[in-house]
């Protein structure tokens, strides 16, 4: 984290106030975080927007204080862990719906899914290298939202074997990658419906899941995903080279 990073998230919201006769403008103290203040994005750097997500709807000044502690970094890992565990997920009744709702009896499974392997194409590898990743894709359509639901409620079961691989490598990295870690072509399975992604630089085993690129196949419960699991970035494959490569 930057030093005093919260003092200029504070200072772009000041920016947003009307200015008072006395000359200050006046910040609510219950003033909430919210990623969609177009004050807020012009002054972060692009490479925090997805670590501060998590405090999406926060009280303002407290989100402030903990980016200005000495120990942000440690306070931040804390809390995506707490998020992470506190989240109870989708019930069973819940996920058939959503499986309706995606329709996947209309989808022809030999038709489908293909955006990842499409569109991934163009990530940057050099990049998408610093990205530890996790294809669901070894089982059926409806068991990949219900096995992702689980890694999302519980977390990754450390006491078990998880393989995970590059989101992508640069392509003089890639002839005999794919052998070393068991995955096509050195990068993880892009043919299931979701893709798990840690931050940048980290490992899902050990800080968690951060991103999802989800598939074709559910384009349309994104939204539903998003609010059961907003300390997630859950991206279209379609929209994912872009998203990585900026970062």
């Amino acid at each position: 984290m930057i030093k005093s990073l919260g003092n200029i998230i504070f200072k772009a919201v000041q920016r947003a106030k009307p200015i008072l006769t006395n000359g200050k403008t006046l910040v609510k103290t219950k003033e909430k975080f919210s990623l969609k203040n177009p004050y807020i994005l012009e002054a972060l750097p692009e490479k925090y927007l997805s670590e501060l997500t998590i405090f999406e709807g926060k009280k303002l000044s407290t989100v402030c204080r903990v980016l200005d502690s000495p120990n942000s970094s440690k306070i931040l890992n804390r809390y995506k862990t707490f998020v992470s565990k506190a989240s109870k997920g989708f019930s069973a009744q819940e996920i058939t719906q959503l499986i309706n709702k995606a329709n996947l009896r209309g989808k022809n499974p030999l038709n489908s899914n293909l955006d990842a392997m499409v569109y991934l194409n163009e990530l940057d590898g050099k990049i998408a290298q610093h990205f530890d990743a996790h294809g669901l894709a070894k089982v059926s359509f409806p068991e990949q939202l219900v096995q992702l639901n689980k890694l999302l409620t519980k977390g990754i079961d450390k006491t078990k074997t998880f393989c995970t691989a590059p989101l992508d490598i640069p392509n003089e990295l890639k002839r005999g990658a794919g052998a070393a870690l068991g995955t096509g072509g050195g990068c993880a399975y892009r043919d299931g419906s979701f893709i798990l992604v840690s931050g940048k630089g980290k490992r899902l085993i050990n800080e968690g899941i951060e991103h999802v690129i989800v598939n074709d196949v559910y384009y349309g419960i994104i939204d539903d995903l998003k609010a059961k699991f907003p300390h997630i970035n859950f991206i279209k494959a379609e929209n994912a080279a872009k998203y990585f490569n900026k970062m």
